[in-house]
């Protein structure tokens, strides 16, 4: 697929260690009478919202840390957030994350993208409960569909940006996402939930969860069908999940976790110009069957010692055929009609050692060993000749990692990280990682600043295509730069978090049109923006969120343009409890022009929208709630693809009964 770029040229500044180093230099001599302990730090962002302290953040780290801990930019979204939005899916949450853009052509059915900071959507790790979910087999390059994913079962979203490599090795160039899923609590509790709406929405969810001796537990199993909110889309999907962990042992303990998740998805072409432009009005269809596993043991043999072994198995099957695409005025060929029968395997053992150093000191050492298979068979239409397209591959990794946090002094805190990945058939590839953060008592203020490198394997479907595939491809890889800062006002209730960064991306890989097409090792990419939300909570009955990003990507030497990568985008939610039985939720997201293209329009720009959602709550009984969500409040007419129309106004009503 190609990448569409700017048609001009821009002079970007040169990146280098000196901005860190320099931040490094600062925070260290800024304010020195008042150092405090590390513990106390002010509560770094939650979605916005200040973190509890106590809560142990375990993305984007090695040495689980409290949140306060965190050096860099991170947003936590909890169970209560999750209610509160009433989110059809887990994609409708992270549209409310700074930094993050997220896509859909049309409605549910098509493909849902995430784009960290400008970075292209196969560039960020997704896991769930830390079993890695990203497919290299698809054509998107090992992106994660998060049109598949249900927001029922999410206990709470991890979201951390910058390149994370030093962590989890390939994939991991602008981010991790990591979804964890509920687990059991103190009461045992089981609950239905059923819930229509517009267009044939309908959903029905079961739940139970609670304590069996020395075991905890959670169960749940879904069924949604998404009904035609816009012409050409459909989806219906069922998933089930499991999460079971306890004590074995006042040393021992364990936990193991479980989704499966089928979908029968509808869909015009991505390029074909949707509903509006579409010459060819035949369909995409889809099934999908995923499946993850998780097991992971931690013991503490010593004082200062505990070991944790984790497994993770992530299977994915997929039958997809297209009608293909009509020729238009970006190409006179159009897309032939295609085939194809995917299957991916992903098994992936890490061993990780946690040492206690002394009082201000933690170390990490572990191996991580990973093993990939996937092959694909499918045909592509020439004519009346089908061409076939199939390809089997194997890879299988290995990586020695390192991790480091060290209290310099008291407030100063200083993070290290790397990693050495040894992929089959591709040169080793280290990762390093580094990171500082400050806090200043007195004025309420946490300074931070990352740095860190990234890279990415080909995935198999660049490499074994038989149409556009090429053996020969290099990793892609990134070098980031982040200053950031927490500034808390009102006695706590009021939280503004800032961020600056800049990325660079090398060796990325495009398409080259040819004849004959091929992808190649050709772009280099700038990514340069800020950050900033802001959280209130008036500790009685209102809280308020916004947030605001602004992405300047550019394709160095090169007249072309970036699709689907607004350089502005924010909003805002407003959290009302009327009552202690009647709650709602306002949130607003504008998003700003977007550079798009499709075969039938050519390049164009999206215009800029604003959207509005409502839901609401009322607990009638300590048994029953009665919900209510109104998705696009005003009917906005919008596309965030060319020629897809966003669904209008959507109205929900639903009950949860709780035993």
């Amino acid at each position: 697929m190609p990448r569409f770029r700017n048609n001009h040229e821009k002079n970007v500044r040169r990146f280098d260690l000196k901005i860190f180093f320099g931040f490094l230099i600062i925070s260290t001599l800024q304010n020195p009478g008042t150092p405090f302990a590390s513990e106390k730090k002010v509560p770094p962002e939650k979605n916005g919202a200040p973190v509890d302290l106590d809560t142990l953040v375990v993305t984007g780290t090695r040495i689980p840390a409290a949140s306060g801990e965190i050096a860099g930019a991170l947003t936590v979204i909890d169970k209560d957030q999750i209610k509160s939005f009433q989110a059809r899916n887990a994609a409708e949450l992270l549209r409310h994350v700074p930094g993050m853009h997220i896509d859909q052509a049309g409605g549910r059915g098509s493909v849902s993208s995430v784009y960290v900071r400008g970075a292209d959507p196969n560039y960020t790790v997704v896991m769930i409960d830390g079993v890695k979910v990203n497919d290299p087999v698809n054509s998107r390059g090992g992106s994660f569909d998060f049109s598949t994913l249900d927001a029922d079962h999410i206990e709470r979203i991890e979201i951390v940006r910058g390149p994370f490599s030093a962590v989890y090795g390939s994939d991991a160039l602008a981010g991790a996402i990591n979804i964890l899923t509920r687990r059991g609590k103190e009461k045992s509790s089981v609950s239905l939930e059923t819930e229509g709406g517009r267009s044939g929405f309908a959903r029905a969810l079961f739940q139970s969860s609670g304590l069996a001796g020395p075991l905890d537990y959670a169960f749940s199993a879904s069924y949604l069908d998404n009904g035609g909110p816009v012409e050409g889309s459909a989806f219906a999907g069922k998933s089930a999940h499991a999460n079971v962990g306890g004590r074995l042992s006042d040393a021992i303990g364990f936990r193991t976790v479980m989704r499966y998740a089928y979908s029968d998805s509808a869909s015009f072409p991505d390029d074909s110009g949707g509903p509006l432009f579409a010459k060819l009005r035949d369909l995409d269809h889809k099934k999908t069957n995923e499946l993850s596993l998780g097991f992971q043991v931690e013991g503490e043999s010593a004082q200062h010692h505990e070991s944790h072994l984790k497994l993770g198995v992530y299977r994915r099957d997929e039958d997809s055929s297209s009608p293909g695409v009509a020729p238009g005025a970006r190409d006179p060929f159009g897309i032939p009609a295609n085939s194809a029968d995917n299957s991916f395997n992903r098994y992936d053992l890490t061993l990780n050692q946690l040492f206690k150093v002394s009082g201000a000191s933690r170390v990490a050492l572990g191996l991580e060993t990973l093993f990939e298979e996937g092959s694909s068979r499918g045909e592509i239409q020439f004519g009346n000749a089908p061409v076939p397209a199939t390809f089997d591959l194997r890879r299988k990794t290995v990586a020695p990692f390192v991790e480091l946090r060290h209290a310099v002094l008291p407030g100063l805190d200083f993070h290290a990280g790397a990693r050495l990945d040894v992929p089959e058939e591709f040169k080793s590839e280290p990762s390093p990682r580094l990171g500082i953060s400050y806090a200043l008592e007195k004025t309420h203020t946490i300074l931070r600043a990352n740095w860190g490198e990234g890279f990415k394997l080909p995935s198999f479907f660049a490499l074994g295509n038989s149409i556009v595939g090429n053996p020969r491809l290099l990793p892609e890889k990134s070098r980031t730069i982040e200053e950031g800062m927490t500034q808390t006002f009102w006695d706590g209730r009021a939280t503004l978090n800032a961020a600056f960064f800049q990325s660079r991306f090398s060796d990325a890989i495009d398409l080259e049109e040819g004849p004959p097409p091929r992808l190649v090792n050709r772009s280099k990419i700038a990514a340069e923006g800020v950050e900033l939300d802001l959280h209130y909570d008036s500790r009685s009955d209102l809280t308020l969120n916004g947030h605001l990003t602004y992405v300047e990507t550019d394709i160095l030497d090169s007249p072309e343009r970036l699709r689907n990568r607004p350089k502005w985008r924010g909003g805002f939610s407003v959290n009302w409890r009327f009552s202690p039985a009647l709650e709602f939720t306002l949130t607003s997201l504008y998003i700003g022009k977007v550079f798009d293209s499709s075969v039938p329009t050519g390049d164009l720009f999206l215009a800029p929208y604003h959207r509005t959602d409502l839901a609401g709550k009322w607990t009638i009984t300590p048994s029953w709630d009665l919900f209510l969500a109104i998705d696009n409040l005003f009917n906005a007419r919008y596309e965030e693809f060319a020629g897809f129309p966003a669904p209008g106004i959507a109205p929900r009503l639903g009950m949860r009964w709780k035993l």
